[in-house]
């Protein structure tokens, strides 16, 4: 895949491993057990430009495209998963005010996200509204120049550790989303602990009660939140975990590959017995293939092509699939190893689950995409006995 690269991109991608491999490797699992990434690894992200990797230059950013945000992604993923989590919300809340915002909101946001001295957060789930978004019950209600914000938003990720969030709810019905300041009276966050996953990516629980919003903070239009904004924003979500779960799907062949080569059970190495061999095959034909289709989505998304956020799916669904199957290989591959906490296999095991979860569940997807690839066929000249008979069947007699 290196060859599809710039030489740019590839430099980029060396300096992000080095960073993985310089900050996050080694500390990983023990940010897992203190359930929260450091403050001095949140800082040290924001030094190396990477919370406004998409970010306008003129708004301090460093104006990446995405497939580089993709491959900043995949080798965060590689080691943390919690930790890709940050640029995951952050990006989508920069992401939503560069689009959505006018001039005043930009110039007044973007900069402090772009370097870091504000952290966002994408508070959109709520406990009974995760993929049935026309479920959500958070309420603005119209008060003089402002808006008081009543309502509960869950499993927000990084949102114990950010300083702003996209909150949507609804005004009079119609979709509404505003920046939320975490030190808003009214505003209570409540950390989440003992997840199965995602541990260290400071999850909480957000409590809303007649939170006084500015009107000046509402992106967009009111009726646009969840038509517009709301997907803008899940395109860089997706491929935020498409190429996460990338990561760490080539974590676990790196991992067990190595130790097929290594180890030897009735006088010959793993990776000589055949149902090994086998394994390892998938995952690394598996790995090509996600490679292919997350590469192709960001870039589809980059030249603003009209399948983007369909690429975008297709990738998330299929990535984030192959790394929970085959974690769970990489395991047995591994016995009692793979169990223990020296290999982060463990972990990636439970953040895989995750992963099939957040941003869109793969049965979500299913639907979406089963839906579409149907009514696709529609367009196609199909063979005459299909085509001409909506009851028959080749091979019918």
């Amino acid at each position: 895949m290196m060859r599809h690269l710039t030489q740019k991109q590839r430099e980029r991608k060396a300096q992000f491993m080095r960073f993985s491999k310089d900050h996050v490797v080694e500390q990983a699992s023990a940010w897992e057990r203190a359930e929260g990434v450091p403050r001095k690894v949140i800082d040290a992200c924001a030094r190396a430009g990477y919370l406004g990797m998409t970010v306008p230059a003129i708004y301090g950013g460093m104006g990446c495209d995405m497939v580089t945000y993709g491959l900043l992604n995949e080798a965060i993923g590689g080691a943390s998963v919690s930790l890709s989590g940050l640029f995951n919300v952050h990006t989508m809340v920069s992401q939503t005010v560069l689009k959505w915002g006018n001039d005043e909101q930009k110039q007044r946001w973007l900069p402090s996200l772009a370097d870091g001295r504000l952290l966002g957060a994408f508070a959109l789930t709520e406990p009974e509204a995760g993929s049935d978004l026309q479920a959500m019950t958070t309420q603005y209600v119209a008060h003089g120049d402002d808006f008081l914000v009543t309502g509960v938003k869950q499993w927000i990720t990084f949102a114990a550790a950010a300083d702003v969030f996209v909150v949507f709810g609804k005004l009079d019905g119609a979709p509404i989303a505003a920046l939320v300041e975490k030190d808003t009276p009214g505003l209570k966050v409540v950390p989440v602990r003992d997840m199965l996953g995602f541990r260290a990516a400071h999850l909480a629980r957000l409590e809303l009660n007649e939170c006084r919003v500015p009107a000046l903070n509402v992106l967009g239009r009111p009726g646009f939140a969840l038509s517009h904004i709301a997907p803008y924003a899940l395109d860089y979500g997706r491929i935020s975990v498409a190429l996460a779960a990338l990561g760490m799907l080539r974590a676990s062949l790196e991992i067990c590959g190595r130790y097929s080569l290594e180890r030897e059970t009735f006088a010959s190495r793993l990776i000589e017995h055949g149902t090994i061999s086998a394994l390892i095959t998938d995952m690394g034909v598996d790995l090509e293939a996600a490679r292919l289709l997350c590469h192709d989505a960001c870039d589809a998304r980059d030249k603003g092509l009209p399948d983007a956020a369909e690429k975008i799916m297709i990738a998330k669904y299929f990535t984030t699939r192959s790394a929970a199957f085959h974690v769970s290989h990489a395991i047995q591959i591994m016995g009692a190893s793979g169990c223990n906490e020296a290999f982060p296999l463990a972990r990636f095991y439970r953040d895989a689950k995750t992963m099939e979860i957040i941003e869109g569940s793969t049965q979500i997807h299913q639907l979406l995409l089963g839906r579409r690839f149907a009514q696709r066929q529609k367009t196609k000249n199909l063979s005459a006995p299909l085509a001409n008979s909506g009851r028959k069947t080749y091979g019918a007699k």
